[in-house]
């Protein structure tokens, strides 16, 4: 009789995800590439700038937003749905992906919002920041043996994926501000994708073989994941953003377009992130010996 405990279906599932983990590439480079130098009325773009349209309107829409923010009763008056969903997402990954998990989404989010504020809408800056961005971590791939460092370059490559998941469907686009949507999406990818990283160590640390070691940490971030992306989509679909082109007043989203979008970003996480991470040298982490932990169970009477 075989004793050994049966993958459940999400087990199976992301098993098969790295599997495929070179056509999920395959298909993100095909898909993203000829979206980003695209421009919002179809036609192709020259050179770098179109390429990082995206990210500078993003950061320029998030800074528009701050720039009224005037102290905390007026962040909660005006975002008071992103508040609460971001501290219920944070909640999660710390019961669920335990302190460091936590931790490392807190600061990761910190430094995604710095990275928004410096950009503030400078194409000029951006180009140079993604550069050093992509080296720095590249090299930090290659030669420091940290969780956090192996899924840092691999997000960055799925990070060019989510304009592409913002930008779904625009037959059904009547709304706020897409920028803004990018923002908290990009915040909310690189949240869950450090706590990931963070908890895929533990695991390895552990000396669970690496496949092993990703599947559990992927199965921990399930809800996070799920539940998160689903508070988060509502929270900005009810959050109003005025922008130049559609004051406060005409601004509304479509609820069609909110579920394709937490569609997109679930997939983004386990259908594209989950697997690309994997070419990842995160063997390279794992313990030499395996450690168990021992549970004292109390004997039936």
């Amino acid at each position: 009789m075989d004793l050994r405990e049966k993958p459940g279906k999400v087990q199976k599932f992301l098993e098969l995800m790295l599997r495929f983990r070179l056509i999920a590439l395959v298909v993100m480079v095909v898909v993203t590439v000829p979206m980003l130098l695209m421009n919002v009325k179809g036609f192709l773009v020259s050179g770098w700038q179109g390429f990082f349209s995206v990210p500078v309107a993003a950061s320029e829409a998030f800074g528009m937003w701050l720039s009224g923010i005037q102290g905390v009763q007026s962040l909660w008056s005006s975002a008071q749905f992103l508040v609460a969903a971001g501290v219920a997402c944070v909640a999660m990954l710390f019961v669920f992906g335990g302190v460091r998990a936590g931790v490392a989404s807190i600061v990761s989010t910190l430094a995604g919002f710095g990275i928004l504020i410096l950009l503030d809408g400078d194409e000029s800056v951006v180009l140079p920041m993604f550069g050093i961005l992509a080296l720095v971590s590249l090299v930090l791939f290659i030669f420091v043996k940290k969780s956090v460092v192996c899924a840092l370059f691999p997000f960055v490559l799925c990070s060019f994926f989510i304009p592409c998941l913002v930008d779904l469907s625009p037959w059904i686009l009547s709304e706020n501000s897409i920028e803004f949507w990018l923002a908290a999406f990009a915040m909310f990818a690189l949240a869950n994708s450090m706590a990931f990283a963070v908890v895929a160590g533990k695991h390895l640390g552990a000396g669970v073989p690496q496949a092993g070691a990703l599947v559990k940490a992927a199965r921990q971030m399930v809800v996070p994941v799920l539940v998160g992306a689903l508070l988060l989509v509502v929270a900005l679909a009810e959050t109003r953003v005025a922008t130049p082109a559609m004051p406060v007043e005409t601004a509304h989203t479509s609820w069609l377009f909110v579920v394709v979008r937490y569609v997109a970003l679930v997939v983004w996480f386990f259908v594209f992130f989950f697997p690309i991470s994997s070419f990842a040298p995160w063997a390279r982490l794992r313990a030499g010996s395996r450690r168990v932990e021992m549970k004292d169970k109390k004997k039936k009477k």
